[in-house]
């Protein structure tokens, strides 16, 4: 067994070398130039070959390590490539393959294994040199075999877990004087021993990500089909057993589209045909994925919320009654498709969870949720890693929460993502060989912290996943074959008690970046409650206000976050097209009107340009009370048509008054804003010009009765000189 620190794979010889450069720096001048003796052979000075010539050109990489779990009896086979990227052949390519002496016991001391320059105990493993040269710019596949007889690793229970491995390149013939090209990785050494098995759960999200909904508002595409292309291969990556997948409802039922109120045939014409929808959807494809994903044994479903609302934000902004309606929408959702999933599980999807918005989902009828560890910070530093399972306080009286803990760092792993134990660093991307090989080491070191104590352990897969499929499938895998692990569900790990952790208390509010505001909230509220009131004139008022219903609770989605100003310019078309069906039934007052009788009706001309009939309550609201409205009449509009609507009204008075004409539907809720009409209001004319038309009527009649008066005497006089001829005096 060859025993020896390494650092990036310089062997004992390179370490002699330095040493001896070292000292040959610390002999006298004049030594160099001494006379050889008889024995003496000169030696020509000559180059060093891999002057110019940097050792990290010459690469590395791992293309596999099996078996993943290496038990005794078995071969280790570790596969690999070599890149040439020098000038300079390789002449003799030796291949040596340490592994470390022992078994890391923390998490950040295995961390410290994948850093090149960090030292550690390791043990040669296996050294072979290639059969041919391997010339500039060329690439070498190798095939490193270590016979199981050769392992010298321990049967025991102090000896199994993971081995730092490292496989080093160089050329035989050349000295090593610096870093040799190295790659770096683990295997899992377990000799069949009994342990206690630590209980791991998966969580996984299916919901769209924000640039998903954009493109989906963008293009007028239903949002599941533009999630499909990243959800298919996802929800096959996890159908693995022990995973529990987290869908957002709203992918699960077709949502109508807002109906387009000006769109129909003509009165009169028949309908065209539409073209039929093709028998197989993609929503139903999803549904189907879905479906079977939560029939199939191992697996749980749970409902987020609609939309995957964002509690947090709704909390903040002080909307739980719009929190209760995603809630309901989910509910709804669940019961049309039939689909078995729960709804007491809450994963809020804030980076820091806060005390309200916690207590708020409990309120909301959440039976447990789902955080970050780090949003439960411990109280004292730890040894180990502690159970994710602990409990939340949910209200100032006591009132606690069951809560599972996810674990970042190997949340991370399962997408090959290795997030540093100091926050500073940025996350590093390892290849898949050694991703899945490092999620099993992290793993097994966490389980041998404290051999004796049953520990939980949670692993997410976040809604915006994106990353490789086929690794994941490959992650989960391996967990599931890992002998120190139990996969569990959410459900049996919340069934058990929290162990007794000291943790901090959740802070009481947190407001993060990319919350939708109380401001933007209320402008929602208002296009939702004006289009209710405007629906009233229609036959069918939930044939526009549910489609738009559902179409603003997507504005709540914690999705938003990400692209905050997309979500603002779905509010802003959402008020322009309120505003436009606003119009679309509308009084078209004409001129001024004049009014002189005291009783009278004033015509209301009303348009609907809609494609289907209205139903309107046609109000005259005067600003002057010498004008009095003395009723409201229903107004039947047929569609694309006008109607007049003759309101009744009574003067008390004369001058010019403003009318303000307000359309509300049946049920007396305004439509749109009053619109003004100008009267003037004359009701003393009609009783003027009755008397001056009674006087004028006197005075011609007392002018008749005058000149019959005066003929009848002219007559008189003219009778007592002539006598008629029919009379007969006596």
């Amino acid at each position: 067994m060859n025993i020896t620190w390494t650092w990036s794979g310089a062997g004992p010889r390179a370490v002699v070398l330095l040493v001896l450069a070292a000292l040959l720096c610390l002999v006298p001048t004049a030594t160099a130039s001494t006379t050889p003796g008889p024995d003496d052979t000169p030696v020509p000075t000559t180059e060093d070959p891999t002057t110019g010539v940097p050792a990290s050109e010459v690469t590395v990489t791992l293309t596999g390590i099996s078996p993943a779990v290496l038990r005794p009896g078995e071969d280790l086979v570790v596969r690999g490539r070599v890149v040439n990227g020098t000038s300079t052949q390789i002449a003799v390519p030796e291949l040596r393959l340490r592994a470390q002496q022992s078994a890391p016991i923390s998490r950040s001391m295995l961390e410290r294994w994948l850093d090149p320059t960090s030292l550690s105990a390791t043990t040669l493993l296996h050294a072979e040199r290639l059969e041919d040269p391997v010339p500039p710019g060329a690439t070498v596949d190798f095939t490193l075999t270590v016979p199981a007889d050769a392992l010298p690793f321990a049967a025991t229970y102090s000896g199994w877990g993971p081995r730092g491995l490292e496989v080093t390149a160089h050329d035989a013939d050349i000295p090593v004087l610096t870093d040799a090209p190295a790659v770096r990785s683990f295997l899992l050494w377990w000799p069949d021993i009994e342990v206690e098995t630590m209980p791991l759960a998966v969580l996984a999200a299916a919901a769209p990500t924000a640039p998903e909904r954009a493109a989906a508002q963008e293009t007028g595409t239903r949002l599941d089909v533009v999630a499909a292309g990243r959800l298919e291969p996802l929800l096959d990556a996890l159908d693995r057993p022990a995973v529990d997948l987290a869908v957002d409802p709203s992918l699960l039922v077709d949502v109508p589209a807002v109906v387009d109120l000006t769109a129909g045939e003509p009165a009169g014409e028949e309908p065209t045909e539409e073209p039929t929808t093709p028998a197989t959807a993609p929503k139903t494809v999803l549904r189907t994925t879905v479906g079977d994903f939560a029939d199939a044994p191992g697996r749980a479903v749970h409902a987020l919320l609609w939309a995957d609302a964002d509690a947090a934000a709704l909390t903040h902004a002080g909307r739980t009654d719009l929190l209760d309606d995603v809630t309901a929408a989910r509910d709804t959702a669940l019961e049309d498709v039939g689909l078995s999933a729960g709804t007491g599980l809450a994963w809020p999807a804030a980076q820091t969870p806060d005390a309200d918005t916690v207590t708020a989902l409990s309120e909301a009828g959440a039976a447990a949720v789902v955080l970050p560890s780090s949003g439960l910070a411990l109280t004292s530093q730890l040894t180990y890693t502690p159970s994710a399972r602990a409990d939340v306080a949910v209200a100032v009286d006591g009132t606690t929460l069951p809560a599972v803990l996810i674990d970042e760092r190997l949340s991370a792993l399962l997408s090959g993502t290795l997030l540093p134990v100091d926050p500073e660093q940025a996350p590093v991307e390892l290849d898949p060989v050694t991703a899945r090989q490092y999620l099993l080491a992290e793993t097994a070191v966490v389980t041998r912290e404290r051999p004796a104590d049953r520990r939980d352990l949670l692993l997410t897969v976040p809604r915006d996943f994106t990353g490789d499929p086929e690794l994941l499938a490959d992650q989960l895998t391996a967990l599931a074959q890992a002998p120190w692990l139990e996969r569990v569900g959410l459900t049996e790990m919340l069934e058990r008690e929290a162990p007794e952790v000291e943790r901090e208390n959740l802070p009481e509010t947190v407001v993060e970046d990319g919350e939708v505001d109380a401001g933007e909230l209320a402008r929602v509220s208002d296009i939702l409650t004006q289009t209710s009131a405007f629906a009233g004139v229609l036959e069918e008022p939930e044939a526009l206000v549910d489609p738009v219903r559902t179409a603003l609770l997507e504005v709540t989605s914690a999705a938003w976050r990400e692209l905050p100003a997309t979500r603002a310019e779905l509010v802003a078309a959402a008020e322009a097209a309120s505003e436009a069906r606003r119009g679309l039934v509308a009084a078209r007052p004409g001129s001024t009107l004049n009014l002189i009788n005291d009783t009278a009706h004033i015509p209301v001309a009303v348009t609907n340009e809609m494609s289907r009939p209205a139903t309107v309550v046609v109000r005259l609201s005067p600003r002057d009370p010498r004008l009095v409205a003395d009723d409201e009449v229903t107004l039947q509009v047929p569609a694309q048509q006008s109607a007049t609507a003759q309101v009744p009204v009574h003067a008390v008075g004369s001058g010019d008054v403003v009318v303000d004409v307000v359309l509300a539907a049946p049920d007396g809720a305004p439509i749109d804003e009053p619109t003004e009409i100008r009267v003037r209001v004359r009701a003393d004319w009609e009783t003027v010009g009755t008397a001056v038309a009674a006087g004028l009527l006197v005075v011609m009649l007392v002018a008749g009765l005058v000149r019959t008066v005066r003929r009848a005497r002219r007559r008189g006089r003219l009778g007592e000189s002539e006598p008629l001829p029919e009379e007969t005096t006596t």
